[in-house]
């Protein structure tokens, strides 16, 4: 046989009894512990102002204005961290594998980033214009590059073989 639980009965107007002895106690320690944090509070704030008052009675050091020789160092760290902020291992591992895809190589011959404007001229050598479209239609594909576009083109009549000379452009990825 299953035991029912017992009812609860609620009473809202029930008259009101009074405190047990242990919580006007615990009512008291937490008032005498309110008390006691105030203290140290106002004793930290003292602490303080005085020492605000010490310091603001130091002469303060002055900030001299930039040098000629710093104006440089900065603007060199600056170049620096452009420079050291292009995606190389990624720039050049889709380069690469975009000159070896399809029937046709490109080969590459320069790679100029502008850091500042975060671009990459590439200067390569194929063999016919079909080439030189398949490798731009690859590298717009990239997930590395952003609007990759043939600039100029120019063939090689000085070489044997007449290759053709393009130059293209375009944005890295951060």
């Amino acid at each position: 046989m299953k035991k029912l639980p017992r009812p609860v009965k609620l009473d809202f107007v029930a008259p009101v009894h009074q405190a047990p002895l242990a919580g006007a106690a615990l009512c008291a320690v937490g008032l005498a512990a309110a008390i006691a944090l105030g203290l140290a509070f106002d004793r930290n704030l003292a602490e303080r102002s005085r020492l605000d008052a010490a310091l603001g009675a130091r002469p303060q050091p002055r900030h001299s204005a930039p040098t000629p020789e710093s104006l440089k160092s900065a603007a060199e760290a600056a170049t620096v961290e452009r420079e050291l902020s292009i995606p190389w291992t990624r720039l050049l591992a889709e380069l690469e594998a975009a000159s070896h895809d399809g029937a046709a190589t490109v080969s590459l011959l320069r790679v100029e980033p502008d850091p500042g404007k975060q671009l990459v001229r590439i200067t390569a050598e194929v063999r016919a214009l079909p080439d030189a479209l398949a490798y731009l239609k690859r590298l717009q594909k990239s997930a590395v590059l952003r609007y990759p576009m043939l600039e100029s083109h120019e063939l090689r009549k000085d070489d044997p073989e007449h290759p053709l000379r393009i130059k293209l452009s375009a944005e890295w990825r951060t």
